[in-house]
């Protein structure tokens, strides 16, 4: 039987139309694969080896998702074959990084895909300020930027970000950032569209920079877990005055806020739907207790803190209208009578209970 060819093969692929009948289609084969690259738009890689066989006949390509070590050369062949690029997600899984790409190769794919619009590159060890730098000058359109864990990129690369005029998602987890980086945020085009901004486990952030966060107008979303001992009641009372239309606030793990935070995040974040304070100790049932008769409140996250009553959770449950998720520690001082029940129904509402050792 005589072997179909690319054109044959590329008019079979496109009589299927069913997402899950072209998978099992490009996993037929290497020509299959690189046949179905010809019309796919977005493509997850779970192999790099197979990028130099498909990647030339890629030039639709919008989204390139990979989560395993990438040396620059292929960042270069990224870069020559897929010029038309919107997405570039490369947050990595654990495991050995050590030949990963470096600043050189995101430059590779920065300066020829400047339609890029979202970039992800969680855990990538060897990208730093060069690189980043790099990025934001070609690609004036980021919306989206994800940079945890970037080791290697510190203050500096804010001074480039903060001229995005049109990101609304930044993410800095475990970055290099101090109060210098936040202060180069406000002042620049950055603190006009910026909606969501993480600088978890950036630990040099003390309550005195957290005022630059005032001149962030849009923001609606902000996590600062595991920043340290340097965040205090102090900081959060600046943060619940500045920014009263946030949403959704991550302070897990912050060690010295208390039920002081708690009192002046319920009175001053009306609009809050969130709150995460994993791992809070210090916060006792009184600081949550303040959260009752809020009127958005829809979870609430509190495992690893202590020193809560069944009955201060039943008083903010049977008062907050729209309040649907609570996370608790098992060894809160009295449990709920039957601490095993995932659901419970208080005054005719339906709230979900997730238990934490």
């Amino acid at each position: 039987m005589e072997l179909l060819g690319d054109d044959e093969l590329l008019s079979i692929f496109d009589k299927v139309h069913d997402d899950r009948d072209r998978i099992s289609f490009y996993r037929v084969s290497k020509q299959f694969l690189k046949v179905a690259c010809i019309r796919l738009q977005r493509l997850p890689i779970l192999s790099p080896h197979l990028l130099k066989y498909i990647l030339h006949a890629s030039a639709n390509m919008v989204t390139f998702k990979c989560d395993k070590p990438l040396s620059n050369t292929y960042m270069e062949l990224l870069a020559r074959s897929c010029p038309n690029l919107k997405r570039l997600w490369l947050n990595s899984e654990e495991g050995d990084f050590q030949f990963d790409f470096d600043d050189d190769g995101l430059c590779a794919v920065a300066k020829a895909c400047s339609r890029l619009s979202g970039v992800e590159l969680y855990g990538r060890l060897h990208v730093g300020d060069i690189g980043v730098d790099c990025l934001v000058r070609s690609c004036k359109d980021l919306r989206n930027l994800i940079l945890s864990r970037c080791a290697r990129v510190t203050d500096e690369s804010l001074k480039s970000i903060r001229e995005l005029n049109s990101l609304q998602r930044l993410d800095l987890e475990g970055c290099l950032i101090s109060d210098m980086g936040l202060e180069y945020m406000a002042k620049a085009d950055l603190k006009n569209n910026l909606m969501s901004l993480s600088l978890d486990e950036c630990d040099k952030i003390s309550d005195i920079d957290i005022s630059h966060l005032k001149q962030m107008v849009n923001l609606t979303r902000l996590s600062l877990s595991n920043c340290g001992v340097n965040i205090t009641d102090s900081g959060i009372f600046t943060l619940s005055q500045i920014i009263p239309n946030i949403e959704v606030l991550h302070l897990s793990w912050l060690i010295n806020i208390t039920d002081i935070s708690l009192s002046q995040i319920a009175r001053n974040c009306k609009k809050l739907k969130f709150i995460e304070l994993r791992g809070c100790e210090a916060i006792t049932g009184k600081g949550v207790r303040c959260f009752a008769h809020h009127p958005r409140l829809s979870s609430l996250y509190m495992s690893s803190c202590y020193n809560i009553f069944w009955e201060d959770v039943e008083s903010v449950a049977s008062t907050c209208r729209n309040l649907e998720h609570i996370e608790l520690s098992r060894r809160i001082k009295t449990p709920m009578p039957n601490a095993t029940l995932q659901e419970l129904l208080i005054q005719g509402k339906q709230l979900i209970i997730w238990w934490r050792d």
